[in-house]
């Protein structure tokens, strides 16, 4: 491979021993600039400012090679949706590039390697939005490519460009003009659809605490695709009771993970692989009919399960 320049964005904040865990293959990879994006601790909860300050902390202290780090530490709490998108701005106001990875996401060594590579090839193809380390799908759809082509943002370990971040939008600002677009029934079959919008229009309203969805949002509504790999290269260590969104995993989902195989073989075309994200739908928005009762009863909605498996705090 080429000399591994490209910065590494870790996004942390209370759990020490995951963070340890992500640390250790970063610190490995030698990144040569490394931005630590921090949330501060909740005022009411006890024993949580310490928590947060032992994770900087263990960042800091073993940071042991050659590197050029930028800290940026919210001074109050943010919560895991501002604070994780504040934090991307600061980043790409500065990089073109970047490897993301939060405190539970365990990547395989080759995983920067491949990162670096695929940011490379398709740097100028503004059809790509983002490239996915994991594919939680993987065990249930066989591809003979390296890589798939989804409308899903898959963020457990993931890499994208300045070009890319600037069509996010955190308020989702856009969506009264869209909630009639017929883009998402063409993508989402009919109880995904359910699940999808009803945590859109919960975001737009500010009802819900994440930043993932509206990433997702900014691919479909600009066309744009995710590169997700056939075999997962990260795997996530999250599923704990004070993770905020994901205290269980889902029963279908197997975390098989292997190194990355080079070099890469890569696609001769740029074409959504519809059949993946239609069996990726199904497994995991089965339940969006209990989405839509609540919908017709005008219950809130907001926690689905694209949100138990894709962002965790």
């Amino acid at each position: 491979m080429s000399k591994f320049d490209t910065a590494v964005v870790f996004c942390v904040f209370k759990r020490l021993d995951t963070t340890q865990k992500v640390f250790e293959e970063i610190r490995k990879a030698r990144p040569p600039k490394l931005y630590i994006v921090s949330d501060s601790a909740r005022e009411h909860v006890q024993g949580e400012a310490e928590k947060v300050l032992a994770v900087r902390d263990y960042i800091e202290r073993h940071i042991d090679w050659e590197c050029e780090v930028h800290k940026n530490y919210a001074p109050a709490n943010m919560g895991c949706g501002r604070r994780i998108s504040s934090g991307l701005d600061w980043v790409f106001e500065r990089e073109e590039q970047a490897i993301i990875l939060e405190d539970d996401c365990v990547p395989v060594p080759s995983f920067f390697r491949y990162c670096q590579e695929m940011l490379d090839h398709y740097k100028n193809d503004e059809r790509i939005m983002m490239i996915s380390g994991n594919n939680p799908f993987a065990d249930c759809y066989e591809s003979t490519e390296d890589y798939l082509f989804s409308k899903v943002p898959f963020i457990w370990g993931w890499a994208t460009w300045r070009r890319a971040w600037k069509l996010y939008d955190y308020n989702l600002t856009t969506l009264p003009g869209n909630r009639k677009n017929p883009v998402f029934r063409n993508i989402f079959p009919l109880k995904a659809y359910w699940v999808y919008m009803a945590e859109f229009e919960a975001l737009h309203q500010h009802r819900f605490d994440t930043w993932d969805y509206q990433l997702m949002y900014a691919g479909i509504i600009n066309d744009k695709l995710n590169i997700v790999p056939a075999q997962s290269h990260v795997f996530n260590i999250g599923f704990q009771e004070e993770s905020t969104h994901t205290s269980s995993s889902p029963k279908w989902l197997k975390q098989n993970i292997v190194e990355v195989t080079f070099p890469i073989r890569h696609r001769k075309d740029v074409r959504w692989d519809r059949e993946f994200d239609r069996g990726y739908f199904e497994k995991a928005n089965r339940h969006g009919w209990v989405v839509r009762i609540k919908q017709l009863l005008k219950m809130d909605v907001n926690k689905s399960i694209f949100a138990g498996i894709s962002s965790r705090r």
